[in-house]
């Protein structure tokens, strides 16, 4: 499962206008060092960043 599927399966409400570059609240990331995609930015106004927990 990837960030982005495991991110909408904790918050199923959140569109995919979230994680648009430049216009969403949501920025995943991978640099492409071996380690993943990772939560870059997160500035949604009313849902929490989820928590390494949540996201294992």
């Amino acid at each position: 499962m990837t960030l982005y599927e495991k991110i909408k399966a904790i918050y199923p409400d959140l569109t995919d206008a979230d994680f648009v570059p430049m216009t969403g609240v949501i920025t995943l990331q991978n640099d492409s060092d071996g380690k993943g995609d990772y939560i870059k930015e997160w500035s949604h106004p009313t849902l929490p960043r989820p928590t390494e927990e949540q996201l294992a």
